[in-house]
């Protein structure tokens, strides 16, 4: 009688457990106000467990970690501190800690989340580089893509410490076609069946599918280009594209192998030149990078912000 009193207690317990884990945090702001008036964001990492989302700067490379219940914001790390000009893509991965993408400044690193620097790679002195600008992981490694040199770059998430950055793939302009001038490859994401991982090419508006296992790279034929591409998120075979230019997030229904793609109907409101995007419960938690408004006459608004935007 005693046992089975311990087990009811036992899996009463368990449950417990299990129902506060898996309580969804609120995403309580519809808008996400960010500090520091030159930031000009770009990347966006999301953390399920504690319910913080990390971006970063372009122009200083300083990070910020926003809580998505109470909107308070901090930052997080210092690009002066860690030798980091720039923040461009963001990912958290399994072993809960942040990659960052330097963009221009060529920089990847990886952080702990208590915002120490675990390692850094100077990628253009490794391979002569042009723009880091965005990640994704699987469950062996993270691939980096070049804006500006035809390129992508890898290395391990399964060590506590990875090891060398690797060139992991270089193609010809036949195969992914690059501008002279503009942002050319961008988003990336990894398929579920671990197969595959998808790029945009901002300034054409394709996309592409490149086989991990033997490197063959294929167009996906689209009904119409998704130009100014940015941030990319895949669920299941919808694919969504962050066109910063158009302030609007794009759906693409993708066939089973990923080689064809039906582009919908725009979405999300009071977005400015939105760049990355992450999935926060019923949520995209989406940039307003406003990195047309980096030069020229008009100032950028402020504060810059990230929005929350329902996914229909």
């Amino acid at each position: 009688m005693m046992n089975k009193m311990l087990s009811a207690i036992l899996i009463m317990s368990l449950l417990a457990s299990c129902s506060k884990d898996q309580q969804q945090i609120n995403v309580a702001k519809e808008t996400y106000a960010l500090p520091i008036d030159t930031l000009f964001p770009e990347g966006i990492a999301y953390h399920e467990q504690t319910g913080n989302f990390y971006t970063g700067s372009v122009t200083s490379g300083d990070l910020l970690e926003v809580n998505v219940e109470t909107g308070a914001a901090r930052i997080f790390a210092t690009g002066a501190s860690q030798d980091r000009k720039a923040a461009t893509g963001l990912k958290i991965d399994q072993m809960q800690r942040l990659w960052v993408c330097g963009g221009a400044d060529n920089k990847i690193q990886i952080l702990n989340l208590n915002g120490t620097l675990i390692k850094s790679w100077n990628t253009q002195a490794l391979f002569g580089s042009g723009f880091i600008n965005d990640c994704i992981y699987d469950n062996t490694h993270i691939y980096f893509t070049d804006s500006r040199v035809r390129k992508i770059y890898r290395t391990s998430v399964t060590e506590s410490t990875p090891g060398n950055m690797e060139e992991w793939l270089t193609f010809t302009d036949a195969q992914i076609a690059y501008t002279a001038t503009g942002t050319n490859a961008n988003g990336i994401v990894a398929t579920p069946d671990n197969k595959y991982l998808i790029i945009v090419v901002s300034s054409s508006g394709k996309l592409y599918r490149i086989e991990k296992t033997t490197k063959a790279i294929s167009e996906i034929t689209l009904n119409t280009p998704v130009t100014s591409g940015d941030g990319l998120y895949l669920e299941g075979n919808t694919l969504y594209v962050s066109r910063n230019a158009t302030n609007l997030i794009f759906p693409v229904t993708l066939n089973t192998d990923y080689t064809q793609g039906t582009v919908g109907n725009g979405f999300g409101t009071n977005l400015l030149f939105n760049t990355t995007i992450a999935k926060a419960g019923n949520y995209f938690l989406v940039v307003n990078g406003q990195l047309n408004r980096r030069a020229g006459t008009t100032p950028p608004v402020l504060p810059f912000s990230v929005t929350r935007v329902p996914i229909p």
